[in-house]
């Protein structure tokens, strides 16, 4: 048997490899998978002999993916996907081994990974993928791949298989793992890379270089007659090259390194970035992060919408954060909220003699006086200017191509006249190339790196700006050694002038490089060697996770941050660069890069309904904020909370008695402002001894919290069971489009219509008093509750989460009726978490006569979302792109309507919003549920058998919204068979599930279907966003039930 798994290995066609499998199926593990597509050109006999081998299910139709398991020859996994999913994902245990299996197509990846015992074995390659693995030694003896879809099938192996379970297996931890380009085919990659790895050894450390993520089998760039990987193997040991890790298996890496250091280059252009890989998401908790001189590559770091959370996430992970460019910096302070640290290029932080070690190595020779181009995307303009600079010259030119260039695609290929470059090298040697810089009379380059290397070897040179690859990296480097008069930016205008052969002062820009060697170098010296615990990126926060608590603008020391907003009008510090000290105070007290914990003991749940009825109707709910207040302003206490200013925005206001608590009583249904000296104020009251309450969101309480940084025992904290707070400058919007008059009192919570949170009480300076009740009724609640207004940090809140932050926590204790019969409901009811003995303690102080108060399990928290993190609704992102260009309203449609609030009215006549017309004009419906058909020249609708069931509606779109302010006539002729004695017609809005009634017509006695009915009436809507005429199918009712119409209108009257 040993022999045959010898043979096995040296096989190379598919039928003897399968013909051999089948004599060995029985005493090992065969995993088979499919990447990207099967093989349509795979002969009929090794298909027969797939299957028959017992993966019965494979085929090689066309994006057909395929896993299958044989253990011992008995297939345990058999799965073919359908052609709607494509992919294939399967994980299972047998005996003592486990067996991950993925095969996926083009649009779910496009790879394929064999996991056995957590490590990929798979080539990964297109076609079919096979492991062969041995129980009895727990180690695989063979992996091969086999593409047919093309004409020519192709069988190759992953030779390095058994060196990548003996490499993972060895126990050395090594100092730092480095993931970068350096294995990569372009010249400045992999320079990049070797001198980060000198820097990290001269400092004494062991290193470790993580190879391409998830490469293929026999991958083209990595071949071993490549530059590149000649240039690795002579400067690398074996063991300090990780094997090929896939995304599957690439945290087993953790096990052999301290520190992870996310290399140079431009790792950090998303594009280039392996999915993500380059961001280190497989890099554990523990394990130090650090960057050194990354790259974006340009201002945009083409991070898709999807997933850019995904990397701010990761982006916070590191302890100490270095990049390349200035550009690099203000990216991730913008975007991200990172301070970090720019350092100089990687091939600079090198001494000059490292570079002439390798050229020793150089078999380049030229014996006459020559200029380098070193050019990565070759055009015409390019080539004429090199020919001219060497015609001006008299020098000879030699071409170096982009280092991809024969290896795989790269803009060399598409370019038709490259033959006509002079003297390209082809594959040339790294020591070449370092050899032919080193000694070129002159340099043109459209290189960053070229670039770097002909300051590093003091050339006289041009750099033409590369548009494609990222321009400001080279305004930025050459900004560093005042050299921009080198920079072309526009190659066609390009003109030779003399003065590009003048000397440049290399003596002064040499002193800049020593000086920016020195720092990167002390950097990463720094970065690598202390505790993990000391390091910490400077982070601002990402402004999308804060939550405007203002505890930084408050604790700067040098009053250095003020509040400001951003564009959606939340509240956000804005730091004041002439002032700042980067002490980092203000990161530590900031609450959303870390929560000084509450460790409370579990909060205990109570029903609250204060007995004073005037406490009772002035509250949102039972009235336990101003009872808590009272007991606070006995002791002579101060209290802050949400109050409206007199331009309706809110504001942490501070009041001292009973008579101005109205200020804070009522829910706002906004972000409350908190200004620089709130906190502050709020420190002095409790260091003099005072009494102070606080009450806000609990994310509020946990930025007051960290500002303090200790317990106060005269200080109460009261946090609210929130949703989400929408940005003040939405209300304001929502007031200009919403509400037309001078408002004297907005109040969110009304009990007009009893205990609830939809009606709204406006009152306007004329003492004219309005009840909105309903989102039908107002924009605002149209897209509050449904949270569509929903701010990415409420989102993701991580403070409404027990244990509380709170003393106390206080809300509306909704379902509660659920539960308790007895209380009376309409008024309102409060629940009260009492989450310490603070806290117990002042709710003990409340007595009987003063308030119902009953423990309740706390299970009956639920009507509060209590159990459910926070969510936003589906349509934010919609209106929150809209929001910024238009109304209230507007933004609303936008992101609700399904035509995006867009309308084509077809009607000649402006004041027509629906004049049905059965050639054009037809209803839009479930064909579960419903027919339609023209009948005697009339639309007729049809309920299919047993669907007259309410919510299962035909509709029929208008010609645009209607307006509330207005009075419409409904007209309408219609005959219907149903048992039922009433219809009723509808208007309906389009982006959610609410609708007004029209017109409510008895038929008894004219259901029958035989008789037509003609009805005419006017209406006034109740909502401005209705845009749909709505027939109900649970009143078509019966046997063969129908409505026909002949006519159907609705028009504007005044």
């Amino acid at each position: 048997m040993e022999e045959v798994r010898e043979y096995l290995k040296k096989v190379d066609d598919i039928d003897t490899y399968i013909n051999i499998l089948y004599k060995i199926k029985d005493h090992v593990i065969i995993v088979l998978s499919v990447k990207d597509t099967p093989g349509s050109n795979m002969s009929e006999e090794v298909l027969n002999k797939i299957k028959g081998m017992g993966f019965s299910n494979f085929s090689k139709e066309l994006w057909r993916m395929y896993a299958g398991i044989l253990y011992n020859g008995e297939p345990v996994l058999d799965s073919q996907s359908n052609t709607v999913e494509e992919n294939v994902e399967a994980h299972i245990e047998v005996g003592n081994t486990k067996i991950s299996v993925l095969s996926a197509a083009w649009r779910n990846g496009n790879r394929t990974s064999i996991l056995i015992n957590n490590i990929d074995y798979a080539c990964n390659r297109r076609g079919v993928n096979i492991v062969v693995y041995d129980t009895a030694t727990d180690a695989p003896i063979d992996s091969i791949f086999y593409d047919s879809h093309g004409e020519t099938p192709f069988f190759s192996r992953e030779k390095r298989i058994l060196e990548k379970q003996r490499w993972l297996e060895n126990k050395q931890v090594y100092d730092v793992c480095v993931v970068g380009f350096w294995y990569g085919a372009n010249y400045g990659s992999i320079l990049n890379g070797y001198a980060t790895y000198r820097i990290l050894k001269n400092l004494g450390k062991s290193v470790i270089l993580l190879g391409k993520p998830d490469y293929e089998t026999d991958d083209m760039e990595l071949r071993a007659w490549t530059h590149n990987m000649k240039f690795m193997n002579s400067v690398y040991s074996k063991d300090e090259i990780v094997p090929r890790m896939s995304f599957d298996d690439m945290s087993l890496i953790n096990k052999h390194a301290y520190t992870f250091l996310a290399g140079s280059d431009q790792i950090w252009n998303y594009r280039v970035s392996f999915s993500g890989c380059m961001y280190l998401p497989f890099v554990k908790e523990e394990k130090r992060r650090i960057s050194f001189c990354s790259s974006f590559g340009s201002i945009n770091d083409h991070v898709p919408n999807e997933r850019q959370k995904f990397v701010s996430e990761e982006f916070h992970k590191y302890d100490a954060i270095s990049v390349r460019e200035e550009f690099g910096k203000e990216n991730l302070k913008n975007k991200y909220g990172i301070d970090a640290k720019v350092l100089l290029e990687p091939v600079f932080d090198i001494e000059k003699e490292i570079y002439y070690e390798l050229i020793e190595q150089a078999t380049f020779y030229e014996n006459e006086p020559y200029i380098i181009a070193y050019i990565l995307d070759p055009n015409d303009e390019k080539l004429a200017v090199i020919n001219k600079i060497g015609y001006c010259m008299g020098c000879k030119v030699i071409t170096i191509p982009d280092g991809y260039y024969t290896i795989i695609k790269s803009s060399w290929d598409k370019y038709q006249r490259k033959g006509e470059f002079p003297n390209v090298q082809v594959n040339m040697d790294v020591t070449d190339f370092l050899k032919a810089f080193s000694d070129a009379q002159f340099v043109v380059t459209d290189s960053f790196h070229g670039t770097c290397f002909s300051i590093i070897f003091e050339k006289k040179f041009i750099s033409v700006c590369n548009n494609v690859r990222g321009a400001e990296r080279f305004d930025d480097i050459l900004g560093r050694f005042n050299l921009v008069d080198r920079l072309v930016c526009d190659i066609g205008k390009f003109q030779w002038n003399d003065n590009y052969l003048d000397d440049i002062d290399y003596e002064s820009i040499n002193k800049v490089i020593e000086r920016g060697r020195n720092e990167a170098v002390e950097w990463l010296s720094k970065a690598v060697n202390i505790n993990k615990c000391d390091l910490s990126v400077k982070r601002t926060v990402n402004f999308n996770e804060c939550i405007g608590c203002a505890a930084c603008a408050n604790i700067c020391p040098k009053n250095a941050i003020e509040m400001s907003t951003d564009k959606y009008g939340y509240y956000i510090p804005k730091v004041l660069a002439e002032k700042c000290i980067n002490c980092g105070v203000c990161t530590k007290v900031c609450p959303t890069l870390s929560i000084r914990k509450n460790y409370n003991n579990v909060p205990k749940l109570y029903e609250f309904q204060s007995k004073n009825r005037e406490v009772l109707y002035a509250s949102s709910s039972g009235g336990i904020f101003t009872t808590l207040a009272e007991k606070i302003f006995d002791k002579n206490g101060v209290i802050y909370g949400a109050a409206w200013d007199d331009n309706f925005y809110v504001k942490h206001t501070k009041i001292e008695s009973i008579a101005e608590i109205e200020k804070l009583q009522k829910s706002k249904y906004l972000q409350s402002f908190i200004d620089e000296n709130t906190f502050k104020d709020i420190k002095i009251y409790l260091q003099e001894g005072r009494l102070v309450m606080f009450t806000g969101c609990p994310c509020q309480v946990a930025g007051l919290r960290n500002f303090l940084g200790r317990e106060y025992e005269n200080l109460v904290l009261v946090d609210l069971l929130c949703g989400n707070a929408p940005s003040a400058k939405f209300f304001q919007k929502y007031l200009q489009d919403d509400v037309h008059g001078e408002i004297e009192k907005y109040e969110f919570r009304s009990k007009e219509h009893g205990w609830n949170c939809v009606c709204e009480k406006i009152t306007y300076k004329t003492m004219d008093k309005e009840i909105r009740y309903g989102q039908k009724c107002d924009e605002y609640q149209r897209v509050y509750h449904n949270h569509t207004m929903c701010a990415e940090h409420c989102e993701h809140c991580k403070y409404q989460v027990f244990p509380r932050l709170g003393d106390i926590t206080i809300g509306d204790f909704w379902w509660i009726d659920k539960h308790d019969s007895l209380i009376d409901t309409q008024k309102g009811v409060s629940a009260v978490l009492i989450n310490n003995d603070k806290g117990n303690g002042w709710f003990n102080r409340i007595s009987d006569c003063e308030g119902i108060k009953k423990e309740a399990p706390l299970e009956w928290l639920s009507g509060n979302g209590n159990y459910k993190g926070n969510w936003a609704g589906a349509q934010r992102d919609l209106f929150y792109e809209m929001i910024l260009k238009k109304g209230f309203h507007e933004a609303a449609d936008y992101a609700l309507k399904p035509n995006h609030g867009n309308y084509r009215n077809i009607y000649d006549c402006n004041d027509t919003l629906l004049q049905y017309d059965r050639a054009s004009y037809q209803f839009a419906y479930d064909s579960k549920w419903w027919e339609q058909h023209v009948i005697g020249g009339c639309l007729t609708l049809i309920v299919k058998p047993g669907a007259s069931k309410p919510g299962r509606y035909a509709v029929m779109q208008l010609g645009k919204e209607l307006e509330r302010k207005y009075s419409y006539r409904f007209s309408v002729k219609y005959k219907i068979k149903s048992e039922s004695d009433v219809i009723n017609f509808h208007i309906k809005d389009s982006g959610s599930s609410l609708y007004q009634i029209i017109l409510s017509d008895n038929i008894k006695g004219k259901n029958n279907g035989l008789e037509w009915i003609e009805k005419s009436v006017e209406f006034v809507p109740k909502s401005n966003f209705y845009d749909e005429f709505m027939i109900v199918a649970s009143q078509v009712s019966g046997n063969n039930s129908y409505i026909s119409f002949a006519y159907i209108s609705i028009v504007k009257i005044r």
